[in-house]
């Protein structure tokens, strides 16, 4: 976990910096497509079974959501918001899949539980304070809701699901997702001509393709499938603090005050979330 929340909170200073030298869909598609040729590559070296007969509509499913809806809309948001408005939308995430988790997966949501996905997001709302200025889009707030829900449900789906293969599951959303993504921003204008082949833009593409995604969501989703959903999803709370500290050292952006107190609510947050439940403690919703 300590390594998939490093990888993330990197992930945005390195994206950022690659959007620098190409359209943003384009990159999101581009980077999308090289991690499923990736992990295709590794799922042929492992021998794994697609087995597409049983699992196309879970992977029909999960490029719906984990890569659509997930990182397309994600990327409009980015577009249409003030950096920390499209920050805390995203990150209700782990909210919502506390609440769902109870119903489709009979996790138990207790008080304690639902005051730690509180003091998480209350925590990513003061880091992201500073981006709450400007004008609201409505399309941009519904783009950022449905980043949430694509990953809320994404990551149900596989927690429900349980994939004999991560490879085979992950890959071919990525392809045909990011063949979407791509072709979506050529529909919205964007031309491939504006890339600047550079070096710094191959790494970043590299670097985000195959550390960024391809090795982050095989992480992810064998977390997923061995640990509660909302445990596992209000970890990465911590996702904006690495981002912050991320952006200081790599892209000299100004570490900000708000960092302290919005970090430490995040800390208490996981904590509340992680901690063991005593037995004498009642849930919230249904018994123990």
């Amino acid at each position: 976990m300590s390594i998939l929340i490093l990888i993330w909170g990197l992930g945005y200073p390195v994206m950022k910096f690659g959007m620098q030298f190409s359209p943003p869909l384009i990159y999101t598609g581009l980077r999308t497509i090289i991690s499923g040729m990736f992990l295709m590559a590794l799922a042929f070296y492992s021998g794994e079974p697609l087995n597409l007969r049983d699992t196309w509509k879970a992977l029909l499913i999960s490029t719906v959501f984990n890569v659509l809806l997930f990182f397309g809309a994600s990327a409009f948001a980015v577009q249409l918001l003030p950096s920390g408005i499209a920050s805390i939308l995203l990150y209700a995430q782990p909210i919502m899949v506390g609440l769902l988790a109870h119903f489709l997966l009979h996790e138990l949501l207790t008080l304690r539980k639902i005051t730690g996905l509180l003091f998480g997001f209350l925590g990513v709302a003061i880091i992201s304070y500073k981006g709450l200025t400007g004008d609201l889009s409505l399309q941009g707030v519904i783009m950022g809701l449905l980043s949430a829900l694509g990953w809320t449900f994404g990551t149900l789906l596989v927690k429900r699901h349980n994939p004999r293969s991560i490879y085979w599951f992950i890959a071919i959303p990525f392809i045909g997702g990011g063949v979407l993504l791509f072709c979506m921003g050529l529909a919205v204008g964007e031309q491939p001509t504006a890339i600047v082949w550079n070096l710094p833009f191959i790494s970043a593409l590299l670097w985000g393709a195959i550390i960024g995604l391809g090795a982050s969501w095989v992480i992810w989703f064998h977390l997923v499938r061995t640990v509660e959903a909302s445990t596992l999803s209000a970890n990465t709370f911590l996702v904006p603090v690495v981002s912050v500290i991320g952006g200081a050292l790599f892209l000299g952006e100004k570490v900000p005050p708000s960092l302290y107190l919005g970090g430490a609510l995040v800390v208490l947050g996981i904590y509340q979330v992680n901690r063991p439940t005593s037995k004498t403690s009642t849930g919230v919703m249904g018994n123990q």
